[in-house]
């Protein structure tokens, strides 16, 4: 009886928290900018009838055009597989990452390495970390917050960020320590230890390789790839690749950097965009075209990512961060396991994320949304009862 009422309970959490998260989706769409960007397109009457005869065959019910239009606008590409914001995070990964421990515990950048490591799959060089308070050197041994101080007090360049919640750069710094001392702010290391917070990790900062530089030299330009976990199989979406600007050290979106479509062999596509439609030929700093441009190595990561995923299967859907470092090495960059922004890989390649695999994930969503609580993870990753 007491285990009914609290799957009742928590059941009502569930579909209030997904009810919330609905209501944050569509307010982002409220905005001026992005609706200066959707209100371009005007779908045809046959367009919105392949959209609608796919949510409704399948999800159970229509669906607002917003999203179909919004990236429509970017490459000028129609595809009915496009999949909405609306229903990825507060439904697709919501279900697919359903138990939330697992997502907290390897959404922090300090596990991370352990697991990477076990993997034989590099992460940036970590040379002091720290976790709920407890200071770490780079071979995990604790010490005190004095020992902290002198052991990066002449380290020059390092990169620093928060090891839970810096989604979109938020946090990240790049620092430049002499006598303990930032160059860049005149910041003293105590006071900076003291603004970052309980958790966060200095790592030695990367040097990416000639491929990556030749665009844009002063970030870590990085490749998102998301993977994502259906029945048996780990599969990725047609990966992006992200570009700093403007003297920006971060190559976030958010913070005004770019992004790009990658074919799976490396190639650039011809346009890199901006989160509110500015279009780029070419790099806007280096003068690089971007058309045919091919990352050579870039089929390693693809498999590092699926390696990577590999390890924990518990997790449904991952979007992961790397790069590749001056000897042609992928390097894990961090896993986003929460909040995953599929509208990068929609704008950038014109087309929906999962392919022919949308209907059949539309289904798994909408039986989902309508099973019991404690039978959820019966169900993960793409099962329904009855269907092989």
């Amino acid at each position: 009886m007491r285990r009914k009422i609290v799957n009742f309970f928590f059941s009502i959490y569930n579909r209030f928290f997904r009810i919330i998260l609905r209501k944050l989706e569509i307010r982002k769409f409220k905005a001026k900018r992005r609706k200066k960007i959707y209100n371009q397109i005007v779908l045809t009457k046959k367009q919105k009838k392949e959209i609608d005869d796919l949510y409704l065959e399948n999800y159970g019910k229509k669906i607002p055009y917003t999203w179909h239009r919004h990236y429509t606008a970017f490459t000028n590409n129609f595809d009915k597989n496009y999949f909405p914001e609306l229903l990825y995070i507060p439904e697709f990964e919501f279900f697919m990452n359903f138990e939330k421990y697992y997502c907290k515990s390897l959404s922090d950048k300090n596990l991370l390495p352990l697991i990477a490591s076990n993997a034989n799959v590099k992460m940036p060089k970590t040379i002091l970390s720290c976790t709920e308070g407890i200071y770490r050197d780079g071979n995990y041994k604790i010490i005190k917050k004095e020992k902290a101080i002198e052991l990066i007090q002449n380290i020059g360049e390092c990169f620093v960020k928060p090891t839970k919640g810096s989604s979109s750069g938020r946090g990240c710094l790049l620092l430049n320590i002499i006598e303990k001392i930032d160059q860049k702010t005149n910041e003293p290391l105590e006071n900076i230890f003291d603004s970052l917070g309980l958790n966060f990790v200095v790592q030695e900062r990367l040097k990416c390789h000639e491929s990556i530089t030749k665009i844009y030299e002063k970030s870590v330009n990085t490749f998102r790839v998301m993977t994502y976990r259906w029945k048996d199989e780990i599969i990725y979406v047609p990966a992006i690749m992200r570009i700093g600007q403007g003297g920006n050290y971060v190559d976030n979106a958010h913070a005004g950097g770019m992004f790009i479509a990658i074919e799976n062999d490396g190639t650039l596509h011809e346009t890199a965009f901006t989160e509110f439609k500015t279009e780029y030929k070419m790099h806007p700093d280096r003068k690089l075209i971007y058309k045919n441009y091919k990352i050579e190595l870039f089929p390693k990561v693809l498999e590092t990512a699926i390696k990577m995923h590999s390890l924990i299967p518990q997790v449904g859907i991952v979007n992961w961060d790397f790069t590749i470092d001056e000897n042609g090495e992928p390097v894990l960059i961090e896993a986003n396991l929460k909040a995953g922004s599929i509208w990068l890989f929609e704008m950038a390649w014109g087309k929906g994320p999962f392919g022919d695999k949308t209907a059949e994930i539309l289904r798994w969503i909408n039986y989902m949304k309508h099973i019991k609580v404690e039978d959820i993870p019966k169900y993960s990753f793409g099962n329904i009862k009855g269907e092989k």
